[in-house]
C-alpha cells in the first residue's frame, strides 16, 4: 500500500499534474506514516524505495503515529480504554496509561527498531511523531533518546511540548559539559601522577 501511494505521487510529480492545476513549483519531500507493526518491522525496505529515473530516495521521512500503532500493537481499542485502563492503573497492571504515555518496552521497541532500519538504509531520513504521544514530557524524552527530530501533537499540548523538548536540551547539553569536565579532570590527573612516578624514577636513579 505504501509504495502504491509513493509510486503515485512520483507519477502526479512526473506528469506536471501539481504544477498544471496547483501551481506548485516549491520543493517537497515525499515520506510514510508508519502506523503498524508490520511496517515498523520492515522500515528498511520502505525507506530503500528509490526513484528508477534519477535514483533518488522516494521516501524521505517516517512520522510514527503512535495512536493507531499503539492500538495495533497492544490490541487495544483507544475508543474503548476508558472503560478499563483506569482499572488497570488502579489495580497496578499498568503504570501509565499507553494512549498518554509511550509503552515504552512495546510500541517505543518497535519505534525504536524502525528508526534504526531507516537511518541504516537513508542517514539523512527525517523522524517524527504525530500523535497524543507528542505532547507527553515523559514520551518525548523517550523520542529524543531514540533519534528522532521532532514530534507533533494537538494546538494545546504545544507549550508542553516545546517545554518538554527544551529541559531534555539543557538536560543534555549539562550532562555533555559534565562530562567534558569528568574526563579534563581525570587527564589532568593522570598527567601528575605520570610526572610523579618520573621524578620518583629521577631521585632513584641519583641516589
Amino acid at each position: 500500500m505504501c509504495k502504491s501511494l509513493i509510486c503515485l505521487f512520483v507519477l502526479l510529480h512526473r506528469s506536471g499534474f501539481y504544477s498544471k492545476y496547483f501551481s506548485l513549483r516549491r520543493p517537497y519531500e515525499i515520506g510514510t506514516m508508519i502506523e503498524v507493526p508490520r511496517a515498523a518491522l520492515i522500515s528498511d525496505k520502505i525507506a530503500s524505495l528509490v526513484d528508477e529515473t534519477d535514483g533518488k530516495p522516494l521516501c524521505t521521512f517516517f512520522s510514527y503515529g503512535t495512536n493507531d500503532l499503539t492500538q495495533m500493537t497492544m490490541g487495544i481499542s483507544r475508543d474503548d480504554s476508558n472503560g478499563f485502563i483506569p482499572k488497570y492503573l488502579d489495580l497496578g497492571i499498568m503504570l501509565d496509561d499507553p494512549f498518554q504515555t509511550i509503552d515504552e518496552e512495546g510500541v517505543g521497541k518497535l519505534v525504536q527498531h524502525s528508526a534504526a532500519l531507516g537511518k541504516s538504509v537513508n542517514p539523512t531520513m527525517s523522524l517524527s511523531v504525530c500523535g497524543e504521544h507528542g505532547g507527553d514530557p515523559k514520551s518525548i524524552a523517550f523520542f529524543d533518546k531514540v533519534g528522532l527530530n521532532y514530534v507533533s501533537c494537538s494546538p494545546y499540548r504545544v507549550p508542553v511540548a516545546r517545554l518538554a523538548a527544551a529541559q531534555i536540551r539543557v538536560q543534555t547539553r549539562m550532562a555533555k559539559a559534565k562530562e567534558r569536565e569528568e574526563n579534563s579532570t581525570a587527564s589532568v590527573q593522570s598527567k601528575q601522577t605520570t610526572m610523579g612516578n618520573v621524578e620518583s624514577m629521577s631521585k632513584v636513579i641519583v641516589q
